[in-house]
């Protein structure tokens, strides 16, 4: 595939997506299909999944629900009392515990068919043997490694092959509870890190150990659901948290090997295939399918507000597998909920399954023809890019890893791309240096002798009688020699307005081109559409004139011997740094890689520094002071700017809430009238 077959996909599917934003929904389907799309943003796409059945059973609000290894589904039945297990035509063919059991919330069967079960009602965990036998049953740990204050409060349950049990305790902020079948306490698993937002940092700052113990203690979120894959890496869910960090997968050591998995504040159910695929289902009835590395591959479902359309959902509360089928265990509704994969689906999941185990080449036609259904579809172009860089095509997989704005694969595409270039180039480019420099060496004494660039010279000379020329010109002075140069501007000898205006200009128009010439690597946009000017022109020109506003009214209370004009003059010139280095900086992005961001940032942080420095030059020339003085007098410029900001933001919230209060009483009028 050429890169103008994938940028005609993305073309297409953009204009598809947009047919399929403004087309009725399907009449099979009660939602709406959403993947990941160009900028991270969602975009509706064919349904993933149609809904096949509701099949009601005979439950009592079940809790939770697993696929044995031989294909049965057993569920606990909670309000029943018991565990109910399922055929493949979701007919109970046996219940368990009806005798043991008095609130199961969680079950987990393993391969011999014995039963692991969190009941709820006596916070004690069950093992059933597979012919339902009452083979242990165990409380709150008794190891001192536990906590004396800690409590057992266990909901759901999974084990792994060492027959090792991972347990949800209820409120445990150390993660989730080890222990093994006999009841002994083996440690605590992954654990959530606490969120220390700015309030809390400032509390901790300025309270009394008195006051701070009146807050609720910031301590880390409980894990709200567990799952296995057939590794043993284990899975958790954490409702009410951040979103990115609703799901986390584990090492067998604890560490979390996602970082930023896009999914939801509620999520009830977590279910890993081994086929590289898992599950997830909210509260809000949407169903989330990922791969194994956490990439978001659909999103669908609804919230059954009262429709009672086949394949809404009113209150999930597990989720799993069954073929290529999805089953949805609905708690209000007694009733399991399927689902079945489509033709567009599929292709992704074959896809899938052979991506993950490391054959992207075998991998690229199934993504190739799941392009053909949806162009936007941002994982098939960075499924294609691996298959492409695995087989040393770097010019298309440089180009399929910048349509999946994938910044790592095209740093590592492009270093290639250049290190090929280099090796083939590099002799004729040193030569060609070389040639240059001895030619530059021999027109120069030449020069001398025959003053070749006299005209030139005296055509310059000329030129600088015009004021915007001699500023220009100046600027170069201005580098060399800032203090001198900002005499001469306080003395009204050289600058003027209209040329610190057409610097201001200047400067906007290179923060504005930078950002469309920034190599791709290094921009915060992975396409020149998401660029917005008009921010970027307002970010641009409301902090310059904040210090203007603020620099002149502070130094005209504090002795400062400089005018208004004299702050706008020495604040653009002072400004000259970015103007003439900040686009090459951005050009010379596009030369470089990952590896060598340290460049990027090193040459924009000695520009700003540089910057920086010439305001600070400016203040103590232009307003006579001292260093002492002219730090004071910049802290309380920037104060001022604050407090500008400050005082705008508050006349914002005021004007607004008598708009809507005259807005009120105008439309009170027009209704009684």
């Amino acid at each position: 595939m050429r890169k103008s077959v994938l940028f005609g996909l993305l073309v297409i599917g953009l204009l598809a997506a947009g047919l399929a934003a403004g087309a009725p929904a399907s009449a099979r389907s009660p939602y709406v299909t959403l993947a990941r799309g160009p900028g991270g943003f969602f975009f509706p796409t064919q349904d993933a999944y149609v809904p096949l059945d509701e099949i009601d059973l005979p439950l009592s609000a079940p809790e939770d629900m697993i696929q044995a290894p031989d294909g049965s589904l057993y569920i606990a039945d909670t309000g029943n009392r018991r565990i109910v297990k399922l055929d493949a035509d979701f007919q109970i063919v046996a219940e368990y515990g009806k005798d043991v059991l008095q609130s199961p919330t969680g079950v987990y069967v393993d391969d011999e068919g014995t039963l692991y079960i969190a009941d709820a009602g006596k916070n004690t965990i069950v093992i059933l043997n597979a012919e339902g036998e009452l083979v242990n049953e165990f409380g709150r740990p008794s190891e001192p490694l536990f906590g004396s204050n800690r409590e057992f409060l266990p909901r759901k349950i999974t084990v792994d092959a060492r027959k090792n049990l991972y347990i949800v305790s209820e409120g445990s902020v150390d993660g989730l509870v080890m222990m093994n079948t006999d009841g002994h306490f083996i440690g605590y698993f992954g654990a959530n890190s606490a969120e220390m937002s700015l309030k809390m940092i400032l509390q901790r700052l300025f309270l009394t150990k008195e006051q701070l113990e009146q807050f609720i203690k910031n301590e880390a979120a409980s894990p709200s659901n567990v799952a296995i894959d057939h590794r043993s890496l284990v899975y958790t869910t954490t409702a009410g948290t951040d979103r990115s960090k609703s799901i986390r997968k584990f090492t067998i050591s604890g560490k979390n090997l996602f970082d930023g998995v896009f999914g939801s504040r509620n999520f009830r159910d977590l279910q890993v295939s081994e086929d590289g695929l898992m599950l997830a289902v909210d509260s809000f009835g949407l169903i989330f399918e990922y791969d194994l590395d956490g990439t978001l591959l659909f999103v669908f479902g609804a919230l059954d507000e009262g429709d009672q359309r086949l394949g809404m959902l009113t209150n999930p509360t597990a989720i799993e597998r069954m073929g290529d089928d999805l089953v949805v265990l609905d708690k209000d509704k007694n009733a399991l909920v399927t689902y079945r994969v489509t033709d567009f689906a599929r292709k992704v999941h074959d896809g899938v399954r052979l991506y993950m185990d490391g054959f992207y080449v075998e991998a690229r036609p199934y993504f190739e023809d799941v392009l053909t259904y949806n162009g936007l579809y941002v994982m098939a172009y960075q499924a294609i890019a691996d298959a492409y860089y695995k087989e040393g095509d770097y010019a298309n997989a440089l180009q399929a890893y910048r349509l999946a704005e994938d910044r790592d694969g095209y740093s590592e595409t492009f270093w290639e791309m250049r290190n090929a270039a280099l090796q083939r180039y590099l002799g004729s480019g040193l030569g060609v240096l070389f040639g240059g420099w001895i030619a530059f060496a021999v027109f120069t004494r030449m020069e001398r002798r025959y003053g070749w660039l006299d005209p030139a010279e005296r055509a310059l000379q000329r030129a600088r009688r015009f004021r915007l020329v001699d500023d220009f010109l100046f600027m170069f002075r201005f580098i060399r020699h800032p203090a001198d140069s900002f005499f001469y501007i306080k003395q009204g000898e050289r600058g003027s307005l209209r040329f610190a205006f057409i610097l201001f200009f200047w400067v906007m128009v290179v923060r504005v081109l930078s950002l469309y010439v920034t190599g791709f690597v290094f921009s915060p946009y992975a396409y020149l559409w998401q660029i917005r000017i008009e921010p970027e022109i307002i970010y641009t020109i409301v902090p310059l004139a904040l210090w203007i506003a603020a620099n002149y009214l502070v130094s005209a209370v504090t002795d400062g011997e400089g005018s208004l004009r004299h702050v706008i003059i020495g604040t653009a010139y002072s400004l000259f740094p970015y103007a003439l280095f900040g686009l090459p900086i951005a050009l010379l992005s596009n030369l470089l890689t990952l590896n060598e961001v340290f460049l990027v940032d090193f040459a924009t942080q000695l520009m700003w520094l540089w910057t920086g420095i010439m305001l600070v030059i400016m203040v103590k020339e232009v307003h006579n002071y001292s260093f002492g003085e002219t730090v004071r007098n910049i802290l309380t410029t920037l104060f001022t700017m604050a407090m500008f900001l400050l005082t705008a933001y508050i006349l914002y919230v005021l004007f607004n809430q008598l708009y809507e209060f005259i807005y009120a009483i105008v439309q009170e009028v027009g209704l009684r009238g």
